[in-house]
């Protein structure tokens, strides 16, 4: 073990007491639960899940076939590691009424909240839905000159 080195004592732990694959000497979270990913320390990290791909016709909360197979895998990644919750939330672009946007979000969110349900995710893991509107859009909707970038939207 490379890292044995750093141990306290020169022979180290060199045992993985809690198996999460962090050598006992280094392992700063000794009772790790199997199952979470855990960082060089031996704690959890959080876990990102990109749903890059789960995109919205405008003016729309309707999911296609290509959001449906993102949300299929992401469903997968969640049965995998069943300790994992995330938040779904919903955003908009820049255009049109703030209010309107914002309620468009939260009906995008509504919409892939509820299609992970069906698809055997427990509500109890899903944060949410929430609806960010235009308030944090995902890509800018402007060139850093200011102008508007259709593209980004």
């Amino acid at each position: 073990v490379p890292l044995a080195q750093n141990c306290p004592t020169p022979e180290g732990d060199r045992g993985d007491d809690d198996g999460d694959r962090i050598i006992n000497c280094l392992d700063q979270c000794p009772d790790s639960e199997a199952g979470q990913t855990i960082g060089p320390d031996g704690c959890p990290v959080p876990v990102s899940i990109d749903l890059e791909g789960v995109t919205f016709a405008y003016d729309a909360a309707t999911l296609g076939d290509s959001a449906k197979a993102v949300l299929d895998e992401a469903a997968e990644i969640l049965r995998r590691h069943p300790s994992l919750t995330v938040e779904v939330a919903g955003h908009t672009d820049s255009r049109g009424d703030a209010g309107y946007n914002q309620k468009l979000s939260e009906r995008r969110a509504r919409v892939v909240y509820d299609y992970l349900v069906a698809q055997g995710i427990d509500e109890s893991r899903l944060i949410g839905p929430v609806g960010f509107g235009e308030s944090r859009p995902l890509v800018p909707n402007e060139t850093p000159d200011g102008k508007d970038d259709p593209k980004g939207r």
